[in-house]
């Protein structure tokens, strides 16, 4: 059971922006997998078997993407297909081991296989979307691996390229050829350089990654600004894997971060549904929709820069502009009396207008929060928060989160915490963890 209540959680896991029911148990044995339970794709009915085809029983469940009610329909609720893939594989995966009655599905066993079954799904959904032979379950052991050695006294960065078009027969293989000499370790940084191979795992070249093109990246793709020469190298079918120095496995395609492990955990990354769903929790009564998305998307594109530098943030986009005296600390806001002359002029700098994301991401790094109004204009930034209602509180949350709760009364609150992780708070309520 204990084995199962893991496995079955991978799907909340892997895929954060999803709601699943409950799992109900029916009698008799079923083909396991996830299928649509309509032309629109907007719900899939995930089995699992246990036990042996004619003797055993089946766990069903429907998964469906989180979503906001809204009087305008967005059209956000279809799940993509790779969505569909990883609950496909979670189901027929946790049925391949609780069809076994032997003393495999038992005890170390089962807790071996439980602790790798996440990666091992996202190992062969990747293999399989990118057309690769090479193990992605080995590579990301030996990254694993890398992640806990440094090298003159600083943590190890690492990157590659899997290009399925990359040929040669004769190359030496990755990973076991390269991570365990040293020097090799340390030679790639996963941010302008890395290895590039070909689908089955022979080293190709050692490679600048502009040498894929610098060709522009647009608002449709997401990624760590950091990380935008590696984001632009995964395009045409390439995958890229990087390594970064706080020891989380970041991997693209198309130009977009895909999937991340950190803090123990795979996640699966669909960043347009989660700027849907923030949008809709930010609606507000005589602001375009399309205004407000192009606001959700900056500040979810600041908050992912924050996340994957470890420096924690919180972001307010309050429902209305007249509630800005509700939270903040009366001297902290843009224009208030009081204030010292280089932050008067700080404020005519950045207030009122759109600023680059760069620049969000270093106000966002000062103490406090920024404030904004849901057309874009920056009201307070390195603010002091003081909500007039805070909710009930259990007395054990830090003061960012306690400032989160309370500020998300007034409008849509987002925290980004010092481990990355980034917390979305409606209504004294967390609304997402992702």
């Amino acid at each position: 059971m204990t084995f199962l209540e893991r496995a079955a959680g991978a799907v909340q896991r892997i895929l954060p922006h999803v709601e699943v029911s409950a799992w109900a148990e029916h009698d008799g044995w079923s083909t396991p997998g996830a299928v649509w339970t309509s032309s629109g794709r907007t719900e899939l009915r995930m089995t699992v078997s246990i036990g042996e085809r004619g003797d055993g029983r089946s766990l069903v469940a429907t998964v469906q993407r989180r979503s906001v009610p809204t009087q305008q329909v967005t059209g956000g609720r279809i799940l993509d297909l790779r969505e569909q893939d990883i609950c496909r594989r979670i189901a027929t995966q946790l049925s391949d081991v609780l069809g076994f009655h032997s003393s495999a599905a038992h005890g170390t066993s089962l807790r071996a296989i439980g602790a790798a079954f996440d990666e091992q799904v996202v190992s062969e959904h990747l293999q399989e979307h990118h057309q690769l032979t090479l193990s992605l379950s080995e590579v990301f052991g030996a990254l694993h691996t890398l992640a806990e050695q440094t090298y003159e006294n600083r943590a190890l960065t690492f990157g590659c390229i899997l290009d399925p078009a990359g040929r040669n027969e004769s190359g030496a293989m990755f990973p076991k050829d390269f991570i365990t000499s040293k020097k090799f370790r340390a030679l790639s940084d996963g941010y302008r350089t890395a290895y590039h191979l070909s689908s089955s795992g022979q080293v190709l070249d050692f490679v600048d990654l502009d040498i894929f093109g610098r060709r522009s990246l647009t608002g449709k793709h997401f990624y760590p600004e950091w990380a935008e020469p590696m984001a632009r190298a995964s395009r045409d079918r390439r995958c890229g894997i990087a390594l970064s120095r706080q020891g989380d496995l970041l991997v693209f395609d198309e130009g977009t971060l895909r999937f991340t492990y950190r803090n123990g955990r795979w996640q699966y990354w669909n960043h347009a549904h989660l700027i849907t769903l923030l949008r809709d929790r930010a609606r507000a009564q005589r602001v375009p929709p399309a205004r407000l998305g192009l606001l959700v998307g900056d500040v979810y594109r600041a908050a992912l820069d924050i996340s994957f530098r470890r420096s924690g943030g919180l972001f307010v986009i309050l429902r209305n502009r007249g509630n800005l005296r509700k939270i903040v600390r009366a001297g902290d806001a843009i224009g208030d009396l009081g204030r010292a002359s280089a932050d008067s002029a700080f404020d005519e700098a950045v207030g009122g207008t759109a600023i680059p994301r760069s620049v969000m991401v270093e106000l966002a790094s000062l103490d406090g929060a920024i404030v904004l109004n849901n057309s874009g204009s920056i009201l307070a930034f390195g603010a002091v928060l003081r909500p007039r209602k805070t909710g009930r509180l259990s007395g054990s949350e830090g003061s960012r989160t306690k400032a989160a709760i309370g500020a998300s009364h007034y409008g849509l609150a987002l925290k980004v915490s010092s481990d990355g992780d980034m917390t979305v708070y409606h209504k004294g309520k967390r609304f997402i963890c992702i």
